[in-house]
């Protein structure tokens, strides 16, 4: 995907929050524009913006070529133990990662971890049909990487077991995977859709 100069704005209104809503405390809202310039390779050009009262550090993912990558996962056999804290997460892989590019050496893309659902100290948001409702479900992946997706069961902050299941991008269509746990099975489903290689501005 290319997109020369198109500025993408984005809008932060950070506060701490209080018991009432007239006692939150107003970190300092944030209106910042982001370019990000044409290359010949996918990259994570980071921006650090400051504040009265903080500093909010801004990843942006330039990958090129790339397709859509919808993720659901599925509880299908057993079930997941109350108590369990869940992190489910999505990584992606590019060509061009961790690699030297015309004498310059490339960190891109590689493994940058993408939160699709952390349950932190709350139950598991599972349907009756085993469907774990994810807080995020799109990734955008070159279609000469990979995504990875992970499910980590942890107590706390003590991993207790990690699976993960690698899918090579598809133009259309969709790819399962199953992760394996002791107690239970999930499976992943990823639907592919191609984006536009010249996208209007």
């Amino acid at each position: 995907m290319f997109i020369v100069s198109c500025p993408v704005v984005i809008e932060v209104d950070l506060k701490f929050k209080g018991t009432t809503e007239s006692e939150d405390e107003c970190l300092g809202p944030l209106v910042v524009p982001v370019v990000c310039f044409t290359a010949m390779y996918s990259h994570l050009p980071k921006y650090a913006y400051t504040s009265k009262l903080s500093t909010l550090e801004f990843t942006l993912g330039y990958i090129l070529s790339s397709v859509e990558a919808t993720i659901f996962v599925q509880v299908i056999h057993g079930s997941w133990p109350d108590g369990l804290r869940g992190v489910f997460a999505a990584f992606t892989t590019g060509i061009y990662d961790d690699t030297i590019f015309f004498g310059k050496h490339l960190r891109g893309i590689g493994h940058e971890r993408i939160v699709l659902l952390d349950s932190r100290g709350e139950k598991l948001p599972i349907t009756g049909d085993g469907d774990i409702k994810l807080s995020r479900r799109v990734v955008s992946v070159e279609t000469s990487g990979k995504v990875i997706v992970r499910v980590n069961a942890m107590e706390g902050d003590q991993q207790v077991a990690a699976k993960e299941t690698i899918f090579n991008p598809l133009r259309a269509s969709s790819s399962k995977g199953e992760l394996e746990f002791s107690f239970c099975t999930i499976e992943a489903n990823v639907f592919w859709s191609l984006l536009s290689q010249y996208p209007e501005c």
